[in-house]
Protein backbone atom coordinates (compact mmCIF):
# COMPACT_ATOMS: atom_id res chain seq x y z
CA UNK A 1 0.00 0.00 0.00
CA UNK A 2 1.19 3.22 -1.42
CA UNK A 3 2.74 5.93 1.37
CA UNK A 4 0.39 8.87 1.95
CA UNK A 5 1.98 11.97 1.56
CA UNK A 6 1.56 14.36 4.33
CA UNK A 7 1.49 18.00 3.60
CA UNK A 8 1.69 20.20 6.05
CA UNK A 9 -0.02 24.02 5.03
CA UNK A 10 0.53 27.36 6.64
CA UNK A 11 -1.21 28.76 8.84
CA UNK A 12 -0.08 32.39 9.43
CA UNK A 13 0.66 33.29 5.99
CA UNK A 14 -0.58 36.72 4.90
CA UNK A 15 -0.70 37.56 8.75
CA UNK A 16 2.32 37.17 9.96
CA UNK A 17 4.38 37.05 6.42
CA UNK A 18 3.03 38.01 2.68
CA UNK A 19 1.69 35.08 1.35
CA UNK A 20 2.81 36.03 -2.23
CA UNK A 21 6.00 34.14 -2.77
CA UNK A 22 7.27 36.63 -4.86
CA UNK A 23 7.15 39.09 -2.38
CA UNK A 24 8.03 37.12 0.79
CA UNK A 25 11.83 36.36 -0.93
CA UNK A 26 12.13 39.86 -1.60
CA UNK A 27 11.43 40.88 1.71
CA UNK A 28 13.75 38.84 3.24
CA UNK A 29 16.17 39.87 1.25
CA UNK A 30 16.07 42.73 2.08
CA UNK A 31 15.99 41.76 5.56
CA UNK A 32 19.30 40.26 5.09
CA UNK A 33 20.79 42.53 2.81
CA UNK A 34 20.61 45.22 5.16
CA UNK A 35 22.73 42.84 7.73
CA UNK A 36 26.96 43.97 7.34
CA UNK A 37 28.35 40.46 7.51
CA UNK A 38 31.67 42.37 8.33
CA UNK A 39 30.23 43.54 11.27
CA UNK A 40 28.07 40.85 12.14
CA UNK A 41 31.68 38.70 12.31
CA UNK A 42 32.92 41.64 14.29
CA UNK A 43 30.36 40.96 16.42
CA UNK A 44 30.70 37.19 16.93
CA UNK A 45 34.56 37.46 17.10
CA UNK A 46 34.60 39.64 20.31
CA UNK A 47 32.39 37.78 21.76
CA UNK A 48 33.21 34.10 21.22
CA UNK A 49 36.79 34.43 19.94
CA UNK A 50 35.51 32.71 16.65
CA UNK A 51 37.24 34.37 13.82
CA UNK A 52 35.75 32.67 10.80
CA UNK A 53 31.89 32.10 10.66
CA UNK A 54 32.06 30.41 7.44
CA UNK A 55 33.78 27.32 8.61
CA UNK A 56 33.06 27.49 12.68
CA UNK A 57 29.64 26.58 12.66
CA UNK A 58 27.39 27.60 15.78
CA UNK A 59 25.49 25.05 17.36
CA UNK A 60 22.23 26.94 17.52
CA UNK A 61 20.18 30.18 16.83
CA UNK A 62 18.00 31.58 18.46
CA UNK A 63 15.50 33.70 17.11
CA UNK A 64 12.13 35.01 17.31
CA UNK A 65 8.57 34.62 15.74
CA UNK A 66 6.75 37.16 15.57
CA UNK A 67 5.16 39.18 12.41
CA UNK A 68 7.87 40.19 10.14
CA UNK A 69 7.06 43.69 10.89
CA UNK A 70 8.05 43.57 14.16
CA UNK A 71 10.65 40.62 14.36
CA UNK A 72 12.15 39.87 11.33
CA UNK A 73 15.06 42.38 11.27
CA UNK A 74 16.51 40.98 14.53
CA UNK A 75 15.32 37.35 12.91
CA UNK A 76 17.43 38.04 10.27
CA UNK A 77 20.78 38.14 11.65
CA UNK A 78 20.47 34.65 12.23
CA UNK A 79 20.11 33.67 9.78
CA UNK A 80 22.26 36.26 7.96
CA UNK A 81 25.32 34.45 9.56
CA UNK A 82 23.85 30.77 8.85
CA UNK A 83 23.78 31.84 4.88
CA UNK A 84 27.53 31.48 4.76
CA UNK A 85 27.47 27.51 6.44
CA UNK A 86 27.40 24.28 5.20
CA UNK A 87 23.94 22.64 6.59
CA UNK A 88 21.87 20.13 5.45
CA UNK A 89 19.33 19.20 8.67
CA UNK A 90 17.72 22.46 10.57
CA UNK A 91 15.62 21.12 13.52
CA UNK A 92 13.98 24.41 14.86
CA UNK A 93 12.59 23.59 18.48
CA UNK A 94 9.67 26.07 19.18
CA UNK A 95 7.14 26.64 21.96
CA UNK A 96 3.72 25.16 21.68
CA UNK A 97 1.27 28.49 22.31
CA UNK A 98 -2.28 27.19 20.97
CA UNK A 99 -2.11 23.50 22.44
CA UNK A 100 -0.92 21.82 25.43
CA UNK A 101 0.23 18.93 26.32
CA UNK A 102 2.73 16.55 27.77
CA UNK A 103 6.52 16.16 26.45
CA UNK A 104 7.94 16.59 23.11
CA UNK A 105 6.04 16.73 19.63
CA UNK A 106 7.78 15.90 16.64
CA UNK A 107 6.17 16.60 13.28
CA UNK A 108 5.75 13.72 10.93
CA UNK A 109 4.80 15.17 8.45
CA UNK A 110 6.71 14.64 4.76
CA UNK A 111 6.79 18.78 3.86
CA UNK A 112 5.99 22.02 5.03
CA UNK A 113 4.70 24.34 2.47
CA UNK A 114 4.89 28.50 2.37
CA UNK A 115 4.14 31.10 -0.19
CA UNK A 116 8.15 30.02 -0.90
CA UNK A 117 7.22 26.32 -1.86
CA UNK A 118 7.71 23.27 -0.30
CA UNK A 119 10.62 22.17 2.15
CA UNK A 120 11.11 18.35 3.23
CA UNK A 121 10.85 17.08 6.37
CA UNK A 122 14.05 15.39 7.61
CA UNK A 123 12.20 11.65 7.67
CA UNK A 124 15.52 9.54 8.86
CA UNK A 125 16.00 12.37 11.27
CA UNK A 126 12.51 12.42 12.60
CA UNK A 127 11.77 8.54 12.60
CA UNK A 128 15.64 8.06 14.84
CA UNK A 129 14.51 11.00 17.31
CA UNK A 130 11.15 10.27 18.25
CA UNK A 131 12.70 6.30 19.23
CA UNK A 132 15.03 7.99 21.54
CA UNK A 133 12.15 7.64 24.28
CA UNK A 134 8.39 8.15 25.22
CA UNK A 135 8.56 11.47 25.23
CA UNK A 136 8.75 12.00 22.06
CA UNK A 137 5.33 11.76 20.42
CA UNK A 138 3.40 13.56 17.11
CA UNK A 139 0.78 15.80 18.86
CA UNK A 140 -0.59 16.86 15.39
CA UNK A 141 -3.29 19.58 16.86
CA UNK A 142 -1.05 21.60 18.58
CA UNK A 143 1.67 21.59 15.18
CA UNK A 144 -1.42 22.29 12.52
CA UNK A 145 -1.81 25.37 14.60
CA UNK A 146 1.67 26.58 15.81
CA UNK A 147 3.39 29.59 14.61
CA UNK A 148 6.51 29.30 15.88
CA UNK A 149 7.72 27.08 13.93
CA UNK A 150 6.65 27.88 10.44
CA UNK A 151 7.47 31.65 10.75
CA UNK A 152 11.16 30.15 10.76
CA UNK A 153 10.09 28.25 7.68
CA UNK A 154 10.83 30.92 4.72
CA UNK A 155 13.97 32.48 6.05
CA UNK A 156 15.60 28.80 5.70
CA UNK A 157 14.22 28.29 2.37
CA UNK A 158 15.82 31.35 1.05
CA UNK A 159 18.79 31.11 3.00
CA UNK A 160 19.78 27.27 2.90
CA UNK A 161 17.21 25.91 0.05
CA UNK A 162 18.46 22.54 -0.23
CA UNK A 163 17.95 21.88 3.62
CA UNK A 164 16.02 19.87 5.04
CA UNK A 165 14.07 20.84 8.24
CA UNK A 166 12.84 19.04 11.30
CA UNK A 167 10.19 20.34 13.46
CA UNK A 168 9.96 20.00 17.24
CA UNK A 169 7.14 21.57 20.24
CA UNK A 170 8.10 21.56 23.33
CA UNK A 171 5.05 20.92 25.61
CA UNK A 172 6.51 20.55 28.74
CA UNK A 173 9.00 23.33 29.59
CA UNK A 174 11.26 22.58 31.93
CA UNK A 175 14.82 21.99 33.03
CA UNK A 176 14.29 18.04 32.20
CA UNK A 177 12.61 18.00 29.15
CA UNK A 178 15.71 20.34 27.98
CA UNK A 179 18.00 17.93 29.17
CA UNK A 180 16.00 14.83 27.44
CA UNK A 181 16.25 16.93 24.30
CA UNK A 182 19.86 17.97 24.16
CA UNK A 183 21.00 14.25 24.55
CA UNK A 184 18.45 13.10 21.60
CA UNK A 185 19.35 15.64 19.34
CA UNK A 186 22.99 15.30 20.64
CA UNK A 187 22.76 11.20 19.58
CA UNK A 188 20.71 11.56 16.88
CA UNK A 189 23.12 14.13 15.17
CA UNK A 190 25.89 11.74 15.77
CA UNK A 191 24.10 8.75 14.42
CA UNK A 192 23.43 10.38 10.99
CA UNK A 193 26.38 12.47 10.60
CA UNK A 194 24.67 15.05 9.01
CA UNK A 195 25.49 18.87 9.31
CA UNK A 196 23.14 19.92 11.44
CA UNK A 197 22.07 23.23 13.14
CA UNK A 198 19.31 23.58 15.76
CA UNK A 199 17.01 26.80 15.91
CA UNK A 200 15.37 27.77 19.20
CA UNK A 201 12.27 29.69 18.54
CA UNK A 202 11.30 32.48 21.02
CA UNK A 203 9.56 35.68 21.99
CA UNK A 204 11.21 37.56 24.85
CA UNK A 205 9.45 39.13 27.63
CA UNK A 206 5.50 40.09 26.65
CA UNK A 207 3.30 43.18 27.16
CA UNK A 208 5.48 45.11 29.49
CA UNK A 209 6.60 48.70 29.14
CA UNK A 210 9.28 49.44 27.50
CA UNK A 211 10.94 49.85 30.49
CA UNK A 212 10.64 47.19 32.31
CA UNK A 213 10.78 44.54 28.83
CA UNK A 214 14.44 46.21 28.56
CA UNK A 215 15.04 45.35 31.99
CA UNK A 216 13.78 41.59 32.03
CA UNK A 217 15.05 40.94 28.83
CA UNK A 218 18.28 41.90 30.09
CA UNK A 219 18.37 39.29 33.01
CA UNK A 220 17.76 36.73 30.01
CA UNK A 221 20.71 38.36 27.80
CA UNK A 222 23.23 37.73 30.46
CA UNK A 223 22.52 34.38 31.33
CA UNK A 224 23.11 33.31 27.63
CA UNK A 225 26.05 35.48 27.93
CA UNK A 226 27.51 33.65 30.41
CA UNK A 227 26.21 30.55 29.10
CA UNK A 228 24.37 29.58 32.46
CA UNK A 229 21.68 28.10 31.63
CA UNK A 230 20.79 26.73 35.34
CA UNK A 231 20.67 30.53 36.41
CA UNK A 232 18.04 31.40 33.57
CA UNK A 233 15.99 28.70 34.32
CA UNK A 234 15.36 29.96 38.51
CA UNK A 235 15.20 33.66 37.18
CA UNK A 236 12.33 32.27 34.76
CA UNK A 237 10.89 30.00 37.51
CA UNK A 238 10.57 32.99 39.62
CA UNK A 239 9.66 35.18 37.08
CA UNK A 240 12.43 37.85 37.06
CA UNK A 241 12.55 37.45 33.00
CA UNK A 242 10.43 35.51 30.18
CA UNK A 243 10.76 34.12 27.16
CA UNK A 244 7.81 31.87 26.06
CA UNK A 245 10.26 29.36 24.07
CA UNK A 246 12.83 29.15 26.99
CA UNK A 247 12.46 25.22 26.78
CA UNK A 248 14.54 25.81 23.16
CA UNK A 249 17.15 28.32 24.70
CA UNK A 250 17.87 25.99 27.35
CA UNK A 251 17.98 22.85 24.86
CA UNK A 252 20.54 24.95 22.73
CA UNK A 253 23.12 26.07 25.93
CA UNK A 254 23.15 22.90 26.84
CA UNK A 255 23.75 21.61 23.40
CA UNK A 256 27.08 24.15 23.26
CA UNK A 257 27.96 22.93 26.77
CA UNK A 258 28.95 20.04 25.88
CA UNK A 259 29.37 19.56 22.42
CA UNK A 260 30.62 22.98 21.30
CA UNK A 261 33.24 25.15 22.97
CA UNK A 262 29.91 27.00 25.19
CA UNK A 263 30.59 30.00 23.65
CA UNK A 264 27.33 32.95 22.92
CA UNK A 265 27.09 36.00 20.64
CA UNK A 266 24.85 38.13 20.87
CA UNK A 267 23.64 39.45 17.25
CA UNK A 268 20.68 41.60 18.10
CA UNK A 269 17.78 42.71 20.58
CA UNK A 270 15.00 44.81 20.33
CA UNK A 271 11.03 45.40 21.03
CA UNK A 272 7.71 45.85 19.52
CA UNK A 273 7.42 49.06 21.13
CA UNK A 274 10.78 50.39 18.75
CA UNK A 275 9.24 49.75 15.99
CA UNK A 276 5.00 50.34 16.64
CA UNK A 277 5.96 53.69 18.76
CA UNK A 278 3.88 51.83 21.42
CA UNK A 279 5.85 51.40 24.34
CA UNK A 280 3.98 50.52 27.13
CA UNK A 281 3.04 47.19 26.19
CA UNK A 282 5.76 45.62 23.96
CA UNK A 283 7.40 41.89 23.42
CA UNK A 284 10.98 41.78 23.70
CA UNK A 285 12.81 40.15 20.48
CA UNK A 286 16.13 38.24 20.57
CA UNK A 287 18.99 36.91 17.86
CA UNK A 288 21.69 34.80 19.29
CA UNK A 289 24.39 32.67 18.02
CA UNK A 290 25.76 29.92 20.43
CA UNK A 291 28.92 27.40 19.74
Amino acid sequence: MKKEYKMRYPVVSGLFYPDDGEELKKEIDIYIGKIDQNELKGRILEQTGVDDISSAQPVAVIAPHAGYIFSASVQAHSYALLKELDIETVVIVGPAHQTSFEGISVSRDDAYQTPLGEIEVDQDFTQKLISQGNIFKLHEDADLGEHAIEVQVPFIQVVLPEAKIVPVLIGDQNKQSALLLKDALLSVIEKTGRKTIVVASTDLSHYHSHVDAEAMDGVLIEHIRSMDPDGLYVEIQDGRTEACGFGGILTCMYMAQEHGVGKSAILSYTDSGELSGDRRKVVGYLSAALY
